[in-house]
């Protein structure tokens, strides 16, 4: 029997962009799925043909008591719940950005605690890193062994950073789950918000590129030269996955990087975006807003060896070609 059948599994975050595919996962995996999720940012209607087979809880995770009643039975927890954003909403509203994720953070894991859940999956984030390590275009893989000594450029960061750190004490005073942890770099796929003012880079270039001419220009911030990696949602779960199916054998898995080392310029993103559009467009450039990560690429290499030789498998070109058609399709294209 696999390890998932006859399982019960709580996804905070469930109707959100990873949480929807990988509630789809869980479900084709013979696991009984309860969601957790404010519908803030998600949607019931991203489960799909699972919306029928999944207890949906609309509640938010920020409140007192919440968290323990939605743990209440669960074999595993997964939790993907956080206030989130593209850069600029990082930057505009720090406080709540900080306040929330750290909240949420530490009602789930006291819940789990309580409700002795014995697998507890964690959605970390590449934005635990210190900023030094990001400051150049071509800068070497980051290393998981690198976050320490600790100086994160974004209070998103500093909150999956703690979120981390609360785990490690949980286990350190001798509470007894399992855990984890994955620092995502870069997960996009189709479903992703794709909003101008609270969107991503791939979501939001393919909205600029769908509706141009009639939304001009098609404005980057930035200098187009930053770096990224970024990794289809698909090989993003399948690791979330494979990393709890590790901890029948292991305590803790993790922290580990979940990402690529592929390296590509916004430019370039935005470049296969607007060719996949098929449409002759001008990219405006705005250097006036200011760069605070110039490159993040993940070292994958732990990932590799804890997750019986995880790799991803979806190119970036086929990705970006999958997401283009989602975003024209939502837009009513």
């Amino acid at each position: 029997m696999s390890f998932w059948q006859g399982k019960r599994a709580l996804v905070t975050g469930g109707c959100g962009f990873i949480g929807t595919f990988l509630v789809r996962s869980l479900v084709d995996a013979g696991v009984s799925v309860r969601v957790a999720d404010n519908l803030e940012r998600g949607s019931v209607a991203g489960l799909g043909s699972a919306v029928d087979k999944v207890e949906v809880q609309q509640v938010d995770l920020r409140e007192p008591g919440v968290a323990d009643k939605a743990c209440e039975g669960m074999d595993v927890v997964f939790h993907l719940a956080s206030k989130v954003g593209g850069i600029g909403y990082y930057l505009k509203y720090p406080w709540d950005v900080m306040h929330s994720n750290l909240t949420m953070d530490g009602h789930v894991l006291s819940a789990i605690i309580a409700r002795k859940v014995p697998y507890y999956f964690y959605a970390s984030s590449a934005h635990i890193y210190p900023i030094e390590l990001q400051q150049e275009i071509e800068a070497p893989l980051i290393r998981e062994d690198q976050a320490y000594p600790a100086n994160p450029s974004l209070t998103y960061g500093w909150a999956k950073l703690m979120g981390e750190q609360g785990i490690a004490a949980a286990l350190a005073e001798g509470h007894r789950f399992r855990a984890a942890i994955a620092r995502i770099v870069g997960a996009y796929g189709p479903g992703q918000d794709f909003q101008l003012a609270t969107g991503s880079v791939i979501p939001v270039f393919c909205h600029r590129a769908v509706r141009y001419p009639e939304l001009k220009p098609f404005r980057v911030l930035g200098t187009g030269k930053e770096t990224r990696t970024y990794c289809y949602v698909d090989d993003v779960v399948g690791a979330i996955l494979r990393s709890v199916e590790k901890l029948e054998d292991s305590p803790q898995v993790g922290p580990y990087n979940l990402g690529t080392c592929d390296l590509v310029t916004i430019a370039e993103i935005a470049e296969t975006i607007i060719a996949i559009s098929g449409k002759e467009i001008s990219i405006d450039y705005d250097t006036s807003h200011p760069t605070k990560i110039w490159g993040q690429a993940p070292d994958i290499t732990l990932a590799e060896q804890l997750l019986d030789g995880w790799k991803p498998r979806v190119t970036l070109r086929e990705g970006l070609e999958i997401c283009y058609q989602d975003v024209k399709k939502r837009l009513g294209g």
